[in-house]
């Protein structure tokens, strides 16, 4: 009964650790960098016109989880926010080893309340930039009529 005992216990001690290796990790601080976009930020509507993504492809190669927690954060974080022209709402994730910039900005004479059209547009460039697997992206950015939604990993402090 004593060999069980130990032996159940070992058995739970080796599945906790298994368990707490597969939580995922997160970023280490997030700031609002939208000031240093413009003075004041403040929201994003309905997209008009047709959605163009340009792809970076060079700089900095992430994995996708990481991008979609920020970009997932970012959305939450900023859903109902109003932006007017010119305006860009901006958040710098740092994982430690690198950093995701996540933002948005009002264009071409237009301003909105960000809606759930938040995560889509952010999505386009990680999904449709670097398209070889699932990981290595380099960011990009999605432009329509109203706004332009950037995703955009660095290091060292920079956003390359």
């Amino acid at each position: 009964m004593k060999l069980f005992t130990t032996i159940l216990l070992s058995l739970s001690t080796l599945v906790l650790s298994v368990k707490g290796a597969a939580t995922p990790s997160t970023w280490l601080s997030v700031e609002d960098v939208s000031s240093e976009f413009n003075a004041n930020a403040t929201s994003l509507n309905k997209r008009e016109g047709t959605e163009i993504v340009t792809c970076y492809n060079t700089g900095t190669k992430v994995d996708r989880g990481p991008s979609v927690s920020s970009i997932d954060n970012f959305c939450a974080r900023v859903i109902g926010t109003h932006v007017a022209n010119g305006q860009t709402v901006a958040y710098r994730y740092d994982w430690g080893s690198f950093t995701i910039l996540v933002s948005g900005q009002a264009i071409n004479g237009c301003s909105f309340t960000i809606d759930n059209n938040c995560g889509r547009l952010l999505r386009l460039p990680l999904d449709k930039c670097n398209t070889s697997g699932e990981n290595g992206k380099q960011g990009g950015y999605e432009r329509d009529t109203c706004g332009t939604w950037r995703y955009d990993p660095g290091s060292n402090g920079s956003d390359f």
